[in-house]
């Protein structure tokens, strides 16, 4: 089985990726992270070089990116972590919301 996870390289995300390859060491996990304020890929550097775990620089507010990731792997399952997680940015710029539509 082949997870996307995107946020990944974020706190939680991260985090996701080592709990997964703990519990399930055979899956493949797709790292999908744009790499702002909240990625941070020093966070993965061991789990990155697992043969399982695969880190794809994107946005989840890219059609381009995402359509890329699913071409590029077989996804069986999404787990989303990718969020803007400080509400005074989405306060200060709500028309981010408006690239979506």
């Amino acid at each position: 089985m082949t997870y996307l996870i995107t946020g990944g390289a974020g706190f939680i995300g991260s985090n996701f990726v080592k709990h997964m390859l703990s519990a399930y060491p055979n899956s493949s996990l797709v790292v999908f992270d744009a790499l702002t304020y909240a990625g941070n890929l020093g966070t993965l550097q061991n789990e990155l070089k697992e043969e399982q775990v695969t880190f794809v620089k994107g946005d989840i507010c890219s059609k381009k990116d995402t359509e890329q990731v699913f071409k590029d792997h077989k996804i069986d399952f999404v787990v989303n972590f990718a969020a803007e997680s400080h509400v005074d940015r989405s306060i200060e710029n709500p028309q981010l919301l408006d690239i979506l539509k």
